[in-house]
């Protein structure tokens, strides 16, 4: 195993924060079986060395013994492959899952943070222009007051489903808080960004109410901001919030953009 794959395992097994996933106990016994195995091949490999060592000096009278020994290596290391591959791919998982929002299966604020942070380095290096739009679901609270909080949940993962169905390839988008939601449009500008958006709001706003009334009929009100060179990605985020605290303002089920 690299230092560096060890090192990432060893820190995500003693993060706090992971400590009730239900994986931290698979990856935490994987890890201590490879460390077992590790150790053993590390004994057999010095085992093996003296018994090279003997067959020099005193003939071929341990060479069956070395076969064996070998052998036996050539086991444990296939074995420690098998185990170095499980190790990895539980640790991919864990960082898809740490990327992920629980709820909606969409990337979270932690995530996008990143990413949007990402993208103003490349605008300040001469890059193309940016936007990114924060949505919010009119009148959530009534939903879950009215409908329940399951619901709420449900109505959730529907409006997930449209925006990340809806947008493009290039585009991600991040469920930000609550019934809070973040597009990132790279390489777009202002005009390309509100086509974009506006087909998203009209998409929420056609889709039909639960016939069995699980589920009301939902609109969302959304605030696009572009990228600045020298703007700070608080900043950026201010200017999309305030479009659309002004697009609730204005009547809610519509896109504004900051001024």
């Amino acid at each position: 195993m690299s230092d560096l794959l060890d090192t990432r395992i060893a820190a995500l097994l003693a993060d706090p924060q992971w400590q009730d996933h239900p994986l931290h106990d698979a990856l935490a016994e994987l890890y201590r079986r490879y460390g077992e195995h590790a150790h053993a091949l590390e004994r057999l490999t010095r085992i093996a060395d003296r018994y090279q060592s003997a067959e020099r000096e005193r003939g071929m009278g341990y060479a069956d013994r070395y076969e064996r020994q070998l052998r036996q290596l050539t086991r444990l290391l296939r074995i420690s492959d098998r185990y170095q591959k499980s190790l990895q791919e539980l640790n991919d998982e864990l960082r898809e899952q740490s990327e992920r929002d629980e709820l909606t299966g969409l990337y979270n604020r932690r995530y996008m943070y990143c990413r949007i942070e990402a993208e103003l380095q490349r605008l300040a290096r001469g890059g193309e222009p940016f936007c990114i739009a924060l949505g919010d679901v009119d009148h959530f609270k009534r939903i879950n007051d009215g409908w329940g909080h399951g619901a709420g949940d449900e109505a959730l993962r529907l409006v997930a489903c449209t925006l990340e169905g809806r947008i493009r390839a290039s585009d991600l988008c991040a469920r930000w808080g609550g019934e809070e939601f973040l597009l990132l449009m790279p390489q777009t500008a202002l005009a390309g960004a509100l086509t974009l958006v506006e087909s998203l709001r009209v998409a929420l706003k056609a889709l039909a109410p639960a016939p069995d009334g699980a589920l009301p009929a939902m609109t969302m009100s959304f605030g696009v901001a572009q990228a600045h060179a020298g703007q700070t990605l608080t900043q950026l985020l201010a200017g999309a919030d305030r479009a659309m605290y002004g697009a609730k303002r204005a009547g809610r089920d519509r896109v504004a953009v900051d001024a």
